[in-house]
């Protein structure tokens, strides 16, 4: 999970004397780059590895996998497939999009699972996915075959007529410490943790005009802490209901 390697960065990992630690091992959610690149580089001068991976837990659970041999240089990638697995990037039609084009993350291989079994009787009816499983997420594929996210099909908001990816909000706002962001009303509101309530204004305005919707409709927050699931991701659902509390 990435809230575990924030934690381990915050408590000082660099530091430990951990000579039995060859490689370690990322997914669950995206990793900032720049917190990539921090365990990377100290997994590669100890002479170990970090490798970064994608995966759901239909596809039992890893889809993909960045090695460690490929950064910096595809830093923000996903991967590429594991062994026997394929992704493809494909349009709201279904039609197969070219490289470098954003649209639907479909993952092929034997690791999908069967399907879902609501009652016994769904037990009978065998392999529903046909190792076919749509993932959910928003993605493109470079020239290379390298994965690259750009969020949940779930996480689109639109904001005076704009679609916008809150994913990718969240990504254009990574720097200035941990940020949760949620659709309200024709608005984005961005719940900080940890920041300076004295910059939200210029935060705010910057935000605005790089997402070309009027000042009003973006809102920042502080929430601390920011709330999370049992397994250490933020909790986008209590916070969509403390924003309708609020309204």
């Amino acid at each position: 999970m990435p809230y575990t390697f924030h934690m381990l960065r915050r408590l000082g990992f660099d530091k430990l004397d951990l000579p039995s630690v060859r490689m370690l091992t990322q997914a669950g959610g995206r990793l900032e780059p720049a917190v990539v690149t921090w365990f990377h580089e100290i997994m590669t001068a100890r002479g170990g590895a970090f490798h970064v991976m994608y995966g759901q837990t239909e596809a039992a659970p890893r889809m993909t996998c960045l090695p460690s041999s490929a950064l910096p240089a595809k830093l923000g990638s996903a991967g590429l497939p594991l062994p026997g697995g394929r992704i493809e990037i494909r349009g709201a039609d279904g039609t197969p999009l070219p490289s470098d084009a954003q649209g639907h993350v479909v993952y092929q291989g034997p690791n999908v699972m069967m399907g879902y079994a609501e009652d016994t009787s769904d037990l009978a009816l065998g392999d529903v996915h046909g190792d076919r499983l749509e993932t959910g997420d928003l993605g493109s594929l470079d020239a290379d075959g390298y994965l690259f996210l750009g969020g949940r099909t779930t996480r689109i908001a639109k904001v005076y007529g704009t679609r916008i990816s809150l994913d990718e909000v969240e990504q254009m706002l990574q720097g200035g410490g941990p940020v949760a962001v949620v659709a309200g009303p024709d608005s984005l509101v961005v719940h900080c943790e940890g920041a300076d309530e004295d910059g939200f204004d210029d935060r705010r305005r910057r935000l605005a005009h790089d997402l070309r919707v009027p000042v009003s409709a973006v809102r920042f927050r502080r929430t601390d802490p920011l709330p999370r699931t049992p397994n250490g991701k933020i909790d986008y659902r209590t916070l969509e209901a403390r924003g309708k509390r609020s309204a």
